[in-house]
């Protein structure tokens, strides 16, 4: 999935969301981690890249790469969050009604810079 970003401007981040119709159990199965693959150019800005959850009670943890380079990088790299993450933010990862990707500061927004991202194989894992 392409994500373009152009925090220039208000509200200075970009998010691309899928919400489901019918909440998705995430922790089925013994799963326990997240994982999604990203891919950017050597001509982004670099920029914070986000995960967004929320469950169907409204509950949204953020989860924030650790490597603002992670846009500016040519290569796939893999993200792994573990599923402990949403959980001790308060979101039921049984009941998972939408998710978001982003690029910038979705709380604190402040302008920033343009590129585009490549988004990949998004899946619930098992260790």
């Amino acid at each position: 999935m392409p994500l373009d970003y152009n925090n220039v401007k208000s509200p200075w981040y970009a998010e691309a969301e899928h919400q489901w119709t019918t909440p998705q159990d995430w922790a089925i199965n013994s799963v326990n981690t997240l994982v999604l693959y990203v891919r950017g150019s050597a001509t982004n800005a670099p920029a914070s890249l986000y995960l967004a959850v929320e469950d169907k009670a409204g509950h949204v943890a953020v989860v924030t790469h650790a490597d603002t380079a992670v846009v500016t990088s040519a290569q796939w790299t893999e993200w792994r969050i573990p599923l402990a993450s949403l959980t001790s933010a308060g979101v039921n990862v049984s009941t998972v009604k939408k998710m978001s990707i982003g690029v910038g500061n979705r709380t604190k927004p402040a302008p920033g810079g343009a590129g585009r991202i490549y988004i990949d194989d998004i899946r619930v894992v098992k260790p």
